[in-house]
């Protein structure tokens, strides 16, 4: 039988909350791969999940990453497989909901099913963000774009939960380009960093 949530959180759709299963990943640890079947959509209690491909190189190209507070694998729920892979970036929690029985609650549940839509469109919105984001040309662009887009407060403040080679995957850079774009920006109060944090300055 599935466990109830044991830390309610409001982004969580009350008809999902008995259906929720608790699970822990390490650091590394693989959530599911490619071409596996669906079987649960997942929210992070606490932690990061990266949803990736590799390039044939063996590349890992970061197409999400999934933090505290937020749903991942909703999209496939449209599909038989995973479509890409998602991996721990550090220790994590999450709360697998078997994609059998949402998929019957969107059927069924006219509330939940609103619900749904409207989780989905704030994802969309994530999703285009990071879009523009990476087809900014400039290093700097990306970073401040960023903030500006995903920092809360009026200093648009991003708590960064892994490291600085997780956000350098999440915007398109090498970590060594985003240490040096970081710095430069940092020494021309664009951007402060305190602990780790990260936000722009005035």
């Amino acid at each position: 039988m599935p466990n109830p949530v044991s830390r309610p959180n409001a982004a969580i759709p009350a008809a999902l909350r008995p259906l929720a299963r608790e699970v822990r990943v390490a650091k590394g640890e693989w959530v599911f791969r490619k071409g596996e079947a669906v079987h649960s959509v997942f929210f992070v209690l606490d932690g990061e999940v990266r949803l990736s491909r590799f390039s044939k190189g063996g590349g890992e190209i970061a197409l999400h990453r999934a933090g505290r507070g937020e749903f991942f694998a909703e999209a496939a729920l449209g599909a038989a497989r995973y479509h890409c892979n998602a991996i721990a970036s550090r220790d994590s929690a999450l709360l697998a909901f078997p994609a059998g029985k949402v998929r019957a609650l969107l059927g069924t549940d006219a509330t939940f099913a609103r619900e749904w839509i409207a989780l989905l469109a704030r994802q969309l919105q994530r999703a285009r963000a990071r879009l523009e984001r990476l087809a900014l040309k400039f290093a700097a662009e990306r970073v401040v774009h960023y903030l500006q887009t995903e920092g809360a407060g009026d200093r648009h403040e991003v708590h960064l939960q892994g490291t600085v080679k997780d956000l350098a995957r999440e915007l398109g850079l090498t970590h060594e380009a985003l240490y040096r774009t970081l710095a430069r920006l940092k020494r021309e109060r664009v951007v402060g960093h305190e602990g780790a944090s990260l936000f722009l300055l005035p």
